[in-house]
């Protein structure tokens, strides 16, 4: 029997991730957890050659090679459809979910598509052009292939919506930050997920003051306090704060000034040095990719796994001071979940604040890493955007 469904697209500057959803299993209260996928799964191409991998709702994993080239995000949804849910018996799709990254000062909750609001997301490709592009691409995509069937945009900025103004703000000219040129935020589908997660884990001390690392290829720390984002560490792009796979993370402006003026560079070579060549990649000259760092003995690498490690350390410093005090850490995204190492450093480095790690937890990639007795707990939990676009999507339709 056919199940009325949500399908959730997240389509990224490396990957195009996927999740369907039981339409029923997608009503959200205050107290919902996130529903659970019917399948779930991402097209990358890690290594080389694109690849569609899917785990199905009895946790059995599946892959197979794709002849779809990495990027062509119409042709990655087209073999989405045609090898995946069309032979699954998927459907029917009741409305499609798409991750957009940026949503400006106007898309402040999750948002049906129109071709007006459709036009809006697209004047926001310069702030976030690694990813605003991709998520509209699948938006068409999943237009062409089903029409009539809602589109819904859900927005990584939305989360951080409830910071004060102050935390949002440059110290520029007033009319510039009134004009919009603030402070945005972005992983907050991702800090949605685990904000979700830590009632059960820690009880009223979720309400109190706890940092969230979502570490992987882009990456950014996420201040909680009533479980609502506080402060963040990226700001009016996804440029800024911490070092990244291949983005620099904060940089001394005055840097860049010097580029254009005494260097020649232009807009352009800026943009693909600062997005595409810098971070880990940057710094190592051999790999975005921490997995191939860690396995490395070339000094370089452990430089720059230094250099990421040290950069979170010390935002997790400011967000503490910003918050007031930090009574827990949560590790998530492919880094945060997946390096032993990186959480390790961190959470060494934080031991003069309580943090007492658990190597052998830690090394088993246990949710909580840390000693029953250490003053800061720390977690490694893993996130769920598409679960958190399913509710989102859900609440908006008939």
């Amino acid at each position: 029997m056919s199940t009325p469904a949500l399908l959730c697209l997240n389509a990224g500057s490396a990957s195009l991730k996927f999740a369907v959803f039981a339409r029923a299993d997608c009503v959200a209260t205050a107290t919902t957890p996130l529903p659970r996928a019917l399948l779930r799964g991402e097209i990358d191409s890690h290594g080389g050659q694109a690849t569609l991998r899917w785990t199905d709702a009895q946790g059995q994993t599946h892959r197979s090679a794709s002849d779809e080239p990495r990027g062509d995000i119409a042709a990655e949804v087209g073999a989405l459809f045609d090898r995946l849910l069309r032979p699954a018996g998927i459907g029917p799709i009741t409305a499609v979910a798409h991750r957009i990254v940026h949503g400006g000062t106007r898309f402040t909750a999750a948002q049906r598509i129109t071709p007006e609001v459709r036009v809006a997301l697209d004047a926001l490709r310069s702030p976030a052009p690694l990813h605003q592009g991709p998520g509209l691409d699948g938006v068409d995509a999943a237009t062409a292939r089903l029409p009539g069937v809602p589109q819904i945009a859900c927005f990584d900025t939305a989360f951080h919506a409830t910071q004060a103004d102050l935390a949002r703000r440059y110290a520029i000219p007033r009319h510039w930050h009134d004009k919009g040129f603030k402070r945005y935020g972005f992983h907050g589908l991702s800090y949605d997920a685990i904000s979700r997660q830590l009632p059960g884990l820690l009880g009223a001390r979720a309400q109190s003051a706890v940092i969230v690392a979502h570490l992987g290829g882009g990456a950014s720390l996420c201040g909680l306090r009533a479980l609502r984002s506080q402060c963040t560490t990226m700001g009016f792009t996804a440029l800024d704060g911490l070092v990244m796979g291949t983005r620099c993370g904060a940089l001394d402006p005055g840097l860049v000034l010097h580029w254009i003026t005494e260097e020649g560079l232009d807009a352009v070579q800026l943009t693909s040095m600062l997005y595409h060549d810098s971070g880990l990649k940057g710094v190592s000259a051999l790999s975005d990719d921490l997995r191939t760092l860690e396995a490395s003995s070339d000094p370089r690498a452990a430089e720059a796994i230094a250099l990421l490690t040290a950069s979170v350390v010390h935002h997790i410093g400011a967000l503490a001071a910003d918050l007031g005090g930090l009574d827990a850490l949560v590790f998530t995204g492919g880094i945060g979940t997946h390096s032993a190492t990186v959480r390790a450093a961190v959470c060494q480095a934080l031991a003069w604040l309580g943090m007492s790690l658990d190597p052998l937890a830690n090394a088993a990639g246990q949710a909580c890493i840390t000693h029953g007795d250490s003053r800061i707990p720390a977690f490694a939990l893993p996130t769920d955007e598409e679960g958190v676009m399913a509710l989102q999507a859900a609440a908006l339709l008939p």
